[in-house]
């Protein structure tokens, strides 16, 4: 035990919890840093390729390239991520991400439309973060805090890092190309610090343990056992994120583009502005969980506060369409709404469906399969857009795709946590 985890071993629980929250929020939005900047402009004007007569846009193609890297990269964190030890996550991370680095380097420096195979590469490596940095947070009594950083970090990092990267282009006249790479290179030194520092985090203790069950890898015949023990049970869980996943990722990766089209004028602080509130409320009203120490409770407010996002999301572009509010204002209800429903899902529904189903497995487990069908479908919607767009010889308006996949979401997400809630009901125990 290093004199760190000595350290904290021996403070009180708020210390170690404040500890973890920062490097687990830094590191994770660190990671952003090395995905999402290049979605902060437009790539107007160019080609990604044509096929059968078709010209298909470069930034959806781009998006698309990255997000098949990342697909892929979530089915192996299946593996990865469940079957690595804790002292191996921290590692691991800096290893994949410095690789994402490199091939935002290559992205600068290829010649488009060639480049895109470097934004798949960068996919490829980043996809496994999460579950690999879950891994060192899950089953402790303060995982609801600790996830919660690490999730909120989405929402914050998102907007940050697209208005550093359109910050970099307007002030040092860096190019579209190298602003991804650039970008980057100046969240290094923060993500050295806070895997650093999640390196050293000690394991659950005793009390951690029986409270929230043991948390241990999981191999290939445990992950089958599991998965058929409760395969109704785990459908649904994989549905609902799926909803929400795919239309997380459209709402944030188009961002530019859906507010354009509903004629609002983007500029560097726009994205960081919008995302900051929207964390800030999520934070707020997701820090209620932990006072609910009833771990079968906690399963049934974690889905109630997933349909009342759902609703949320689809009520906000309702109000959108009738122009009862602006841009804006859609925005931020509209991202209130998405991550109060998300970020249950994405860690503090997971951990304390374990914990009341009393087995021994890894949320990090579960959290890896739900992101690569989450993912997959992402890809599916986009290139089906851009085909069905193409053929019929008019682009569908982002801000169209997104007011339809809200009213999707309103309605099917609510429809699946009723469904969990019958199927878990006499399967989860205090």
């Amino acid at each position: 035990m290093s004199r760190i985890e000595r350290w904290l071993s021996e403070s009180p629980r708020a210390v170690m919890t404040l500890y973890v929250m920062v490097a687990a929020f830094t590191a994770y939005a660190s990671m952003y840093a090395f995905r999402k900047p290049f979605t902060a402009t437009g790539y107007d004007g160019l080609t990604a390729f044509t096929l059968f007569g078709v010209v298909f846009s470069y930034k959806p193609i781009a998006i698309i390239s990255q997000l098949l890297g990342y697909m892929g990269s979530k089915f192996i964190g299946i593996k990865v991520a469940s079957e690595a030890s804790m002292k191996r996550r921290a590692p691991l991370v800096l290893g994949l991400i410095l690789f994402a680095e490199l091939m935002l380097l290559m992205f600068a420096l290829a010649l488009a439309p060639y480049n895109l195979i470097f934004l798949f590469l960068n996919g490829l490596s980043l996809g496994m973060v999460w579950s690999l940095l879950f891994g060192i947070l899950e089953g402790r009594r303060v995982t609801e805090f600790l996830g919660l950083a690490m999730s909120v970090s989405v929402v914050f990092a998102s907007g940050w890092v697209k208005s550093v990267g359109r910050w970099t282009m307007e002030s040092w006249g860096i190019s579209e190309f190298w602003m991804p790479v650039t970008t980057g290179l100046l969240f290094v030194p923060v993500l050295l610090v806070s895997l650093l520092m999640l390196y050293h985090v000690p394991p659950p203790t005793e009390e951690d343990i029986a409270s929230r069950t043991k948390r241990a890898p999981m191999d290939k015949a445990e992950r089958r056992n599991f998965i058929r023990s409760y395969f109704p049970g785990v459908f649904l869980l994989m549905l609902g994120y799926l909803c929400l996943m795919t239309y997380r990722d459209l709402r944030d990766s188009f961002m530019d583009k859906i507010l354009t089209d509903l004629n609002y004028t983007v500029d560097s602080s726009t994205f960081a502005r919008i995302e900051s509130w929207v964390g800030v409320a999520v934070i707020l009203i997701l820090c209620l969980l932990w006072r609910v120490k009833d771990n079968r409770m906690a399963v049934w407010c974690n889905f109630g506060l997933i349909a009342l996002g759902s609703i949320t999301l689809g009520v906000a572009t309702l109000l959108l369409q009738q122009k009862v509010i602006g841009p804006e204002t859609f925005y931020l209800v509209n991202g209130i709404g998405l991550y109060i429903a998300f970020v249950p899902y994405q860690s503090i529904l997971m951990d304390r469906l374990l914990a009341s189903l009393h087995t021994v497995a890894t949320a990090s487990f579960l959290i890896a399969m739900a992101d690569s069908f989450g993912y997959l479908s992402t890809v599916s919607l986009y290139l089906a857009r851009d085909i069905f767009s193409k053929i019929n010889g008019a682009d569908i308006p982002w801000i169209q795709m997104l007011n339809i996949a809200s009213f999707v979401v309103m309605i099917v997400v609510p429809l699946v946590t009723v469904g969990l809630i019958r199927y878990f009901s006499p399967r989860l125990k205090s």
